[in-house]
């Protein structure tokens, strides 16, 4: 039973730990870490913490792509990669030690061809069948340049054509686009569901979460879960509504949280666990990222400690 990932723009994210960021002047860096990026990849990467199979689909280049590669073969990760003529991206985090804030600064990524695009759906559904063995695909994070944004409507499509339960967890026009082809789930934050619907949501009480959730099941979609860092999660199905309160612990770095709840809900369904202990799995493995800094994921040990912490109620 595989989780597989596709992720069309992943990062090698560099971590810069400062004692504070001061404009105009020299500092000295008390730390600095590379961590591979990408909402896809950090699906991957804590499917493989947690002792989940998971392959890692997507588009590297350059010497920064083969850094990439390389990080998560060390990880233990199976990858199947396109090669492309541009260079993979670099996000880098300013992480200031005296305040607990940080400082995202993230690049558009290398421009993909179509050819490209094609070369993956060649890896994806013609290469003798490895997709077969994934129960659930995760299409995640930004849409590189040169893609337009119903590549994951077309991607969700192919996927369900072939029996497998695709998951989409992006932003903006993608997401408004994805819905449409009837992923099995999606799982966005407050801002990317009150995008999704048009109307703002940061504020609202779980009632109005819960609606806004199920207006996207009413376009097909069978799973919504969301997301909303120290808040109550939501998790509504066709026929359940949950709302979840997720361990509490001193976030040092949100980054991957949310990402690291998708990973560990999918995994606990492919362990047959039922919607209200795979949520629990996913608010335990969100606390357990936000523990670590920078874009480090979480350590399993400490998902295990917490996950008797999480609590989730039907409504």
């Amino acid at each position: 039973m595989v989780i597989a990932t596709v992720t069309l723009n992943p990062s090698l994210d560099l971590t810069v730990s400062v004692d504070r960021l001061v404009v105009d002047d020299v500092i000295r860096m008390k730390g600095i870490r590379k961590d591979p990026g990408g909402k896809g990849i950090n699906v991957s990467r804590v499917v493989n913490t947690l002792g989940g199979a998971t392959i890692a689909y997507g588009f590297i280049g350059g010497h920064e792509g083969g850094a990439l590669s390389v990080l998560l073969a060390e990880e233990g990760i199976l990858t199947s990669f396109i090669a492309i003529e541009g260079d993979t991206r670099i996000n880098v985090i300013i992480s200031e030690l005296d305040t607990g804030t940080q400082t995202r600064i993230n690049a558009e990524g290398p421009r993909v061809k179509v050819e490209d695009l094609e070369r993956l759906r060649s890896r994806l559904w013609k290469m003798g069948g490895l997709y077969c063995a994934a129960q659930f695909m995760v299409f995640a994070g930004s849409i590189p340049p040169g893609l337009t944004r119903t590549v994951y409507r077309d991607l969700i499509e192919e996927a369900r054509d072939r029996g497998i339960r695709p998951v989409l967890d992006t932003d903006g026009e993608a997401l408004k686009h994805g819905v449409k082809a009837k992923p099995y789930m999606i799982k966005p934050n407050t801002y990317e569901l009150e995008r999704l619907v048009g109307r703002e949501l940061r504020d609202a009480e779980d009632e109005e979460i819960i609606k806004a959730a199920k207006e996207v099941l009413d376009v097909g979609v069978e799973v919504v879960a969301v997301t909303r860092g120290k808040k109550r999660a939501v998790l509504v199905t066709e026929d359940r509504v949950y709302v979840g309160t997720p361990p509490q612990v001193k976030t040092v770095s949100a980054v991957g949280a949310g990402d690291s709840f998708l990973a560990a809900f999918l995994l606990a369904l492919l362990h047959g666990k039922g919607f209200e202990e795979a949520f629990k799995w996913g608010l335990a493995a969100g606390s357990a990222t936000a523990m670590t800094p920078g874009t480090e994921l979480l350590k399993a040990e400490d998902f295990h400690r917490l996950l008797p912490e999480a609590v989730v109620e039907e409504v």
